[in-house]
C-alpha cells in the first residue's frame, strides 16, 4: 500500500539520516574507485586518491574495504552475484553438457568484456584463490566464496550427467568440476590479456577446449590412464 502524498510504500519505513549518509558514502566510494582504477590503472591507483575523489576521510574508505584489492571487489561483487544467479539457471537446463557450460561461461565473458581494465585487475588479484590464507578483506572473501559456489554447481552438474548416463563415471564429479574450472580460469586470464578482448573469440577457444575435455583423447591399449577415484586409501 502506498502513501497518497509521498507515493512511497507505507509498509517500508524510511531510512534514517545516518543510514542514508552511509549509503551515500558507499556510493561515492564505489564510483570514485571505479573512476580512479579506470583512469590510473589498478597498480597506480591509491586509496588516498580514491578517498579524496569520494570526498571522505581515508579511514572511511577502510570501513567499507580492507585494502585496494577489497575496493576492487566491492565494485564488482554485486554484478557477479547477478551473473552467478543467471548462470545457475543456465546449468539447470536440459541441454548437452557442453552447451550448458557455454551458456554459463558466456555470461561471465560478456561481463568481463565490459570494462577490461577492471576485469584484468580482478582476475589477476584473485589468481591465488585456492591459497589457504586469512589475509583477505570482507569483499575479497566474498569473491572467493563465489568461486567455491561455482565449483559446487559444476560438481553437481557433473554428478547429474553421470547419474543420467550422459557422461562416463570413470572420474569423480569433483575432479571433473576442477578440470572445467582450471580450463576456464586459465583461458579467461589469457583472453583478458589481449588489448581488446572480444567475447566471441575467447568463447570459441573455450568451447574447443571444453569439447576436448568432454570428448577425451581416446587413447587405446597401454596408454589408457587410470583416473584416481579421489577417495582416501583405507588404513591398514
Amino acid at each position: 500500500m502506498k502513501d497518497t502524498l509521498t507515493g512511497k510504500s507505507a509498509s517500508a519505513p524510511a531510512l534514517g539520516l545516518r543510514e542514508r549518509s552511509k549509503q551515500d558514502k558507499l556510493r561515492r566510494i564505489k564510483q570514485a574507485a571505479r573512476e580512479v582504477f579506470l583512469e590510473k590503472g589498478f597498480d597506480d591507483a591509491t586509496t588516498r586518491e580514491i578517498a579524496q575523489r569520494a570526498d571522505v576521510a581515508i579511514g572511511t574508505v577502510f570501513v567499507y574495504a580492507a585494502d585496494k584489492r577489497d575496493l576492487l571487489m566491492l565494485i564488482i561483487n554485486n554484478d557477479l552475484d547477478a551473473v552467478n544467479e543467471k548462470g545457475e539457471k543456465a546449468l539447470q537446463s536440459d541441454l548437452p553438457l557442453l552447451e550448458q557450460l557455454m551458456k554459463f561461461f558466456t555470461l561471465r565473458y560478456t561481463y568481463w568484456a565490459k570494462e577490461p581494465p577492471l576485469s584484468r585487475a580482478a582476475v589477476q588479484e584473485t589468481a591465488d584463490f585456492l591459497a589457504e590464507t586469512t589475509d583477505k578483506g570482507k569483499e575479497t572473501s566474498r569473491f572467493y566464496a563465489r568461486r567455491s559456489n561455482i565449483s559446487s554447481m559444476l560438481t553437481d552438474l557433473a554428478r547429474q550427467k553421470q547419474e543420467a548416463g550422459k557422461i562416463a563415471n570413470t572420474a569423480p564429479p569433483e575432479l571433473i568440476a576442477g578440470l572445467i574450472m582450471t580450463i576456464y580460469l586459465t583461458e579467461v586470464r589469457r583472453w583478458l590479456a589481449q588489448g581488446t578482448p572480444k567475447p566471441a573469440v575467447g568463447l570459441a577457444r573455450l568451447r574447443a577446449l571444453l569439447a576436448l575435455a568432454i570428448q577425451g583423447l581416446g587413447p587405446t591399449g597401454a596408454e589408457v590412464p587410470t583416473i584416481p577415484s579421489g577417495k582416501k586409501p583405507r588404513a591398514k
